[in-house]
């Protein structure tokens, strides 16, 4: 037989003056819950039905949140804030400088920079007033290995380091709040403060008359023999499409050649919501590794030297490749560009070491012995490849062994 068993019970009036024992359990008839007695307490703590129980709530977020604190001294931590969380992220590519960690110098690694100007580290432009600087790889920042150093001279009076950004990637800038970027090292002898200009050019890609918008802004103050960290952020120009040059000036504190900068870490990207003036507490800068590096800056130079040598005349870095000869004496050779270039570039051509006293400019060939081929030329040049045509003592139709070297820019 089966036993059934009942709980003592009562109504709700009759429980509220009712004490059990500890651990007892009695019904509520009225209102049909279960009431546990503690042997001290009149009427014992009433369970709750399921629906009553209420949900467990998220707790609620009022106000921004606020970083962490450094520890003390350590000027190298880079913590997550509210403003950078909107800052373009997630996702990669997001700094639009190429370069920005100055490992990619296909120029070579020590540059005469003349008043004119010129591309010294892959990307970067630097331009001195007054007498000519000297630019050169050096030891990088926190978190680079490589900077850009800048070494003044006497009758130096200004000297800007500057990078254009290309309209196809400027595009995602145009009516954008926008942070950049860069740590500098300041061996000057005394403070310093660069300033920023930001220029938008007048057509695609087109730079003999840019629009200034935002001119000789300063930046933090850099303290003499130390790394700092300079951010700005600006609103860009609805014309940014047509692409953009960012300009750290550094005054007339390069006077002599004792007295020296370095910069590095740099990166610009759209951070909507950000105000616009100095920026004390940026995003860590996005450093990309220099393989992604390197084939970016090939879209506006390359060469067939190895990455920090300087293209030159007579040397052992050589490419060889085959030629044929289409015709008696005559001879033609196709190279393929590392990468597809903004347009199609200007070549230089460069002769190898291997014959004896090579003439400049002249590819070499191999008939029983390294020969300097004559009037070296190259055509149908094209964003992806080039041909070298030469000539010499050759049979046509006849396939030669060629060495050669060669820059291709299209730089902006």
């Amino acid at each position: 037989m089966s036993e059934q068993l009942q709980l003592r019970r009562g109504s709700a009036a009759q429980v509220a003056a009712f004490t059990g024992a500890q651990g007892e359990v009695v019904v509520d008839t009225t209102n049909n819950r279960l009431v546990l007695q503690d042997g001290a307490t009149a009427g014992g703590f009433a369970a709750a039905k399921l629906g009553e129980a209420a949900p467990i709530a998220s707790p609620a977020l009022t106000g921004a949140p606020t970083a962490p604190t450094p520890a003390a001294g350590d000027s190298s931590t880079r913590i997550a804030t509210t403003a950078f969380l909107s800052q373009n992220l997630p996702g990669g590519d997001v700094n639009k400088f190429r370069n920005g960690t100055m490992d990619v110098w296909q120029r070579g690694t020590s540059i005469a920079a003349t008043t004119s100007g010129g591309y010294t580290a892959d990307g970067w432009i630097v331009a001195p007033t007054g007498a000519g600087v000297t630019a050169a790889q050096a030891g990088g920042g926190l978190l680079t290995k490589n900077s850009l150093q800048v070494t003044g001279a006497s009758s130096v009076t200004d000297v800007t380091v500057k990078q254009r950004i290309e309209s196809l990637i400027a595009a995602a800038f145009c009516s954008q709040t926008v942070t950049v970027q860069a740590q500098i090292y300041n061996n000057t002898r005394a403070a310093i403060t660069p300033t920023l200009t930001v220029k938008h050019a007048g057509s695609q890609d087109v730079w003999t008359s840019p629009t200034t918008d935002v001119s000789a802004a300063n930046l933090q103050s850099c303290a003499n023999g130390a790394w700092s960290q300079v951010a700005y952020t600006f609103a860009a120009s609805a014309n940014s499409y047509n692409g953009l040059e960012i300009s750290f000036d550094f005054g007339a504190n390069l006077g002599s050649t004792s007295k020296s900068i370095q910069i590095a870490e740099l990166d610009i990207r759209a951070t909507p919501g950000v105000a616009t003036g100095l920026n004390s507490n940026p995003p860590p800068p996005e450093l990309r590794p220099i393989a992604t590096e390197l084939a970016l800056c090939q879209r506006y130079f390359s060469t067939s030297f190895a990455n920090g040598s300087a293209p030159v005349n007579a040397t052992s870095s050589f490419a060889t490749q085959i030629a044929v000869a289409y015709a008696t004496n005559s001879g033609i050779v196709a190279v393929n560009l590392p990468a597809s270039m903004i347009a199609a570039p200007s070549i230089t051509l460069y002769s190898s070491s291997l014959p004896t006293s090579p003439t400049n400019g002249q590819v070499s060939y191999y008939s029983g012995a390294w020969t300097n081929g004559g009037s070296s030329a190259t055509n149908n040049v094209r964003t992806g490849s080039f041909a070298i045509s030469f000539s010499g003592t050759l049979t046509a139709g006849g396939a030669y062994l060629v060495a050669a070297g060669w820059a291709a820019s299209a730089e902006l």
